[in-house]
C-alpha cells in the first residue's frame, strides 16, 4: 500500500500505483522515469534497473506508459532490458549516436520502431520497417518539433542517465518521476532531490514499504 505525504499525491488520496499515476495526471512534452537506489545508483547487479525495481514501481510504470504517445530510450539500454514494443500501444524511439542497433528484441516486433542516430552505420542492418531519423551530435537538437510534426503529444523518457542528462541539458524535460529503492522511513519532502536537476520543484511525494515515489516539474 502506498502512503500519501505531499502534494498531488496527498490532494488525491493515492494509495496504489494506478491512483498514485491519476494524481500525476497528463502532461504534454516529456516526462522522464527512473528508479534509483538511496545512493543514487540507476542499476542492480546485474547491470539493469530490474534487479532495483518492484512491484508498485513496475505497475506505476506501467501506468504512465498506457498515458503516453512515445517511449524514448537509449540503444545500451534497450538492449540490456530487452525492450519489446509497448503493449500499451504507444511507439518506441531509440537513440544510437554510433548507429549500433543490435541486439534489440523491438526491431524484430511488427510496429516500427523509431531510431534516432547520427550515423547510417548499422541502419541497413535491421528491418526495413523500422524508421531511421538522422540527427546532429547533440541528440535532442530539434526532437520536440519532429514529435509535434508527428503528432506525439506525452512523451516518457526512460533512458539511462546518460541520454537523460543530455535531454535536461537541452532544457526539453517537463516532469520527472523517481522511484527510490529501497524505502528510508525517515524521509520526508524536505529530503528529496532531483539527480537531475537541482532546481527541480517537487509537487509530489509519496511512500511505501519498499520504496518512495516523487514527481518533479521542471
Amino acid at each position: 500500500m502506498i502512503k500519501p505525504i505531499f502534494g498531488l499525491a496527498r490532494a488525491s488520496g493515492a494509495t496504489d500505483p494506478e491512483s498514485l499515476c491519476a494524481a500525476y495526471g497528463t502532461w504534454t512534452g516529456i516526462r522522464s522515469n527512473h528508479v534509483i537506489t538511496q545512493s543514487g545508483k540507476f542499476s542492480g547487479s546485474d547491470g539493469s534497473s530490474r534487479s532495483i525495481s518492484n512491484h508498485d514501481d513496475r505497475a506505476l510504470l506501467i501506468q504512465m506508459r498506457s498515458l503516453s504517445d512515445l517511449i524514448l530510450v537509449d540503444a545500451a539500454t534497450a538492449r540490456l532490458e530487452k525492450y519489446r514494443t509497448p503493449s500499451s500501444g504507444a511507439l518506441l524511439a531509440i537513440f544510437s549516436l554510433s548507429g549500433d542497433f543490435d541486439g534489440i528484441p523491438a526491431l524484430e516486433d511488427q510496429t516500427p520502431t523509431f531510431l534516432f542516430s547520427a550515423s547510417a552505420e548499422g541502419i541497413n542492418k535491421v528491418p526495413p520497417k523500422n524508421v531511421h531519423v538522422r540527427i546532429p551530435s547533440k541528440p535532442f537538437e530539434g526532437f520536440l518539433t519532429w514529435a509535434s510534426s508527428n503528432g506525439f503529444k506525452s512523451i516518457l523518457l526512460e533512458a539511462g542517465p546518460t541520454l537523460t542528462a543530455l535531454a535536461f541539458e537541452a532544457g526539453i524535460v517537463r516532469q520527472s518521476a523517481v522511484t527510490r529503492t529501497p524505502n528510508a522511513s525517515s524521509d520526508s519532502p524536505g529530503d528529496q532531490q532531483n539527480p537531475f536537476d537541482k532546481d527541480a520543484v517537487l509537487v509530489s511525494f509519496a511512500q511505501s514499504e519498499d520504496a518512495s515515489f516523487s514527481l518533479w516539474t521542471h
